[in-house]
């Protein structure tokens, strides 16, 4: 899921490495070349910098980037505006794939069904990071929400018109998925139906027949996740108004859920028991985020059977978070490993999978 670590700087090293480490049990898609050394920890910061550069903003704050706190913001100058040139290029996910186009039809030569995976933090993401509550001012007529989606979309448009069938969309929805975290149990479902109704709103716009993921995401740095929520109820409410409000038209290919404290997926029953109550569309891959090679493996194992256990069927497998935390590329790849052990136990002939 999302980033690589820095040292794989190529599409060709990045896909090969996605192909080498999965093998048979890669899902069809392959990442372009995410790696950029600041988007490995920070994978919204190179959009970030570039936002930096346009005439427009002027700096509100200035950070290393050791923290969430600790980040560039910016504000739109008096008598300015945002025009869609510069936004295009800050968010630079065309650029990107145009990079990893010959890459992806080498490996279609010899495995046709392979599709790209462009991973796109949502507009929310973007905005609230780089403008943190100003963009929330709706008096003012979301002057920083609105050209991140319209952009967004029109690089979605671009990179569709390109690659056609043969890409996904993987939308991150990191500050979704912690503003719903950190609501209580009994007003979560509000920031929920406001985050699925605007994710809905730009899917809605994006080409008829377009392929999605959405990645949900407690964040993280150093491998450690911003919260640890005790369990599945903030995810499974996401993902359920994401499926509810889901445009006429676009696949949603697979819905990523987090799990765990960065170092081990909880074994206990009552923590999965609210993906039961999943209700996504019938083609739609759940896929549990609880590959941690720290974790002992057996104790993986009971983790997963407890996780299909509640949701009712067999469920992909992927880390909690994208792979650019890791430091090394070794590291990513222990990753990548765990989940194939995990998927090869779910492939075991003797297990029964009774979901219909």
């Amino acid at each position: 899921m999302g980033s690589l670590p820095a040292q794989l700087d190529s599409p060709n090293q990045a896909m090969a490495f996605a192909v080498d480490t999965a093998g048979e049990f890669l899902d069809g898609t392959v990442p372009g070349c995410e790696a950029d050394p600041f988007r490995a920890q920070w994978y919204v910061r190179p959009i970030i910098d570039r936002l930096g550069g346009i005439p427009a903003l002027a700096p509100v704050r200035r950070g290393d980037w050791s923290s969430l706190r600790s980040r560039d913001t910016f504000r739109l100058q008096a008598g300015r505006s945002l025009t869609e040139a510069d936004v295009d290029a800050a968010l630079g996910y065309t650029a990107e794939a145009a990079r990893a186009g010959d890459a992806l039809a080498d490996l279609r030569r010899t495995d046709p069904g392979l599709r790209l995976q462009v991973g796109m933090p949502t507009p929310f993401v973007v905005g609230f990071i780089a403008f943190e509550a100003r963009m929330l001012r709706w008096r003012r007529g979301f002057p920083y929400y609105r050209p991140i989606a319209d952009a967004t979309v029109r690089e979605i448009v671009r990179i569709h018109e390109a690659l056609g069938d043969n890409v996904v969309f993987q939308l991150e929805l990191a500050a979704e998925t912690l503003l719903c975290a950190g609501t209580p149990a009994f007003l979560r479902q509000g920031p929920a139906a406001l985050a699925g109704r605007a994710i809905a709103r730009l899917v809605a716009r994006a080409p008829y027949g377009s392929r999605f993921g959405v990645h949900l995401c407690f964040g993280s740095l150093d491998g450690k996740p911003v919260v640890a929520p005790r369990s599945t109820a903030p995810v499974v409410a996401l993902a359920n108004a994401i499926g509810r409000h889901w445009p006429a038209g676009r696949h949603l290919d697979f819905v990523h859920l987090p799990i765990g404290d960065g170092k081990r997926a909880p074994v206990r029953p009552r923590y999965y028991a609210p993906l039961a109550r999943l209700e996504l569309p019938v083609a739609t891959r759940v896929i549990a985020g609880l590959a941690l090679p720290k974790q002992p493996l057996e104790e993986a194992r009971q983790a997963l059977a407890a996780a299909e256990a509640a949701y009712g069927g067999r469920l992909d497998v992927a880390s909690p978070c994208g792979l650019g935390r890791y430091a090394t590329v070794d590291q990513a790849r222990a990753a990548v490993a765990r989940a194939v052990a995990l998927a090869e136990t779910a492939s075991s002939p003797t297990r029964d999978d009774s979901r219909e």
